[in-house]
């Protein structure tokens, strides 16, 4: 039977796994993808859980046991507690499929009671693997959701290698080139590591995907059209893509499809805008809104986003051209269609780009009294909500309208305090690494507790500098710093989840607030 190009993918990275695993002396496996890649990687990993008792071409399982562990890492100690727990917890889930395979689940294992390194982690591993006969190869596969500090990371691998794997446990690092962190890794040419570079294109398996089934009506022929379209979009030149979204666009117009125009031209916009042709863009921007507009009038259950999409995209195009006077009136028209649609979190951030705009255009007044708007949505949002839209960072942008100078010297405490929590974090990690072959469970503790107390020290520093500051500036300064600190609370500005804009001036590092 022949086999989807997916689960084509799935058997080649079985097979690369396979050639790894053939390999006695090798013991970490750096697989490096293209950002698109990931998704392919997590269905592999999720397909090991579950074993196809028929295997053949279609199976994609190794008789392995992966267990992927995915805990950010923020420092080296609580990434080693993080990792131990998770496997304490991931046993205990699968007692039951343990007693199915004629196992009794009674390895004893308390993350509290042995160290928190990289070593441990390894010999709990080894542990685990060396109690249950049924696992294969036990892998972990490494997958932190984010990483602080790369070169921390890649040091903290490098002491699992140091520590020792033994020959029943493996490790899998998958490295997305979005986000590569083990460059030097890959390059050091280490004996039990094996790099392999895998081809893994989304739009290449959409394409082959398409391609084995027929296309069936209207839709089917559509479908190949826009898939091309992307294709091109992705590795063509700007004009074969219009060339080919002249087809798409006919199509979907005898279609009746305004939806589909919409989508076209969106998708050919946002090519013209990559090359720098900004006035095609603003046109395929506004055509784009023609069709939206029908299909909002038609009644179309996603008309009024896409119209919203199209006023946000000539806003785009009309800022990379250098015309934010011409940009500003787009945010408004598309904060009034947020409105009305309602959509809160796409109105803040048309409030914010449109006062962004009218600054840049000389019109200050204009500019706070359009931005004002966005804190009183921001009220209706839940507490919890607000610090992940744009809006803290939107009320700072105003701060920096009404005072620069002052908002500047708010900014630098910022930057000060960023750089001396990265600097003592270092640190930390470097004292973890001394203490890598310790079996002192409360040294290890300490260490990290101290951690913990002098930058919550250091934080609380800052934000009084912080206030100390704008305390000092004007009434219009002074009502919304303290507006924004109700909707974000004590922290804000210092720590917000995004940057503030432009970096600091040379008087940075003497900002008040932060010990140096």
């Amino acid at each position: 039977m022949a086999i989807n190009p997916v689960q084509r993918r799935l058997a080649e990275l079985l097979q690369h796994w396979q050639a790894f695993i053939a390999l006695p002396d090798k013991r970490l496996l750096l697989w490096q993808v293209a950002d698109g890649g990931q998704r392919m990687l997590d269905a592999f990993f999720e397909m090991q859980r579950h074993e196809d008792p028929d295997g053949g071409a279609t199976s994609g399982a190794s008789g392995d046991t992966f267990i992927v562990f995915d805990a950010p890492f923020e420092q080296a100690i609580g990434y080693s507690r993080a990792l131990k727990e998770t496997l304490a917890g991931q046993y205990a889930a699968s007692h039951d499929e343990l007693r199915k395979a004629g196992q009794v689940p009674d390895w004893r294992f308390e993350p509290d009671e042995v160290p928190d390194t990289a070593a441990a982690f390894v010999r709990a591993l080894a542990s685990l693997a060396g109690h249950h006969a049924v696992f294969g190869h036990l892998v972990a596969v490494l997958s932190p959701a984010g990483v602080s500090d790369d070169e921390a990371w890649a040091a903290w691998v490098t002491r699992v290698l140091e520590a020792g794997v033994p020959e029943g446990v493996r490790l899998l690092v998958p490295d997305v080139d979005g986000a590569s962190r083990l460059e030097r890794l890959a390059e050091a040419d280490h004996p039990e590591v094996l790099v392999q570079a895998l081809s893994l294109d989304a739009w290449s398996i959409a394409q082959e995907t398409f391609a084995q089934e027929p296309a069936v009506g209207p839709g089917g022929v559509f479908r190949n059209l826009l898939t091309g379209l992307f294709a091109l979009a992705e590795k063509g030149s700007a004009d074969q893509v219009l060339l080919k979204a002249r087809d798409a666009l006919a199509f979907a117009h005898r279609q009746g499809w305004p939806d589909q125009e919409v989508a076209v031209r969106l998708l050919t916009a946002g090519v013209m805008l990559k090359e720098r042709r900004c006035d095609e863009a603003v046109n395929h921007y506004r055509h784009a809104r023609t069709s939206a507009e029908a299909a909002r009038a038609a009644g179309h259950p996603a008309g009024g986003q896409l119209v919203l999409q199209t006023w946000f995209g000539e806003a785009a195009a009309l800022l990379a051209a250098g015309q934010p006077q011409a940009a500003a009136p787009c945010y408004q028209a598309a904060e009034q269609l947020a409105a009305d649609l309602p959509n809160p979190l796409m109105r803040i951030e048309a409030l914010r780009m449109g006062t962004f705009c009218l600054a840049r255009a000389g019109d200050t007044e204009a500019a706070l009294a359009f931005g004002q708007s966005a804190l009183t949505v921001g009220e209706k949002l839940r507490p919890a909500s607000r610090p992940m839209t744009t809006l803290p960072l939107h009320c700072f942008e105003m701060l920096r309208l009404i005072e620069p100078e002052r908002a500047g010297r708010i900014e630098a405490i910022r930057h000060a305090l960023e750089h001396e929590q990265t600097h003592r974090r270092g640190r930390l990690d470097a004292q973890a690494a001394a203490l890598e072959a310790s079996s002192d469970v409360a040294a290890l503790r300490h260490v990290e507790q101290q951690h913990l107390d002098e930058r919550e020290a250091l934080a609380l520093q800052a934000q009084e500098g912080a206030d100390r500051e704008a305390a000092g500036g004007d009434a219009a300064f002074v009502a919304l710093f303290a507006q924004a600190r109700s909707l974000f609370g004590p922290t804000w500005p210092v720590v917000m989840h995004g940057a503030i804009g432009p970096g600091p001036g040379p008087g940075a590092a003497k900002a008040e607030g932060v010990a140096a």
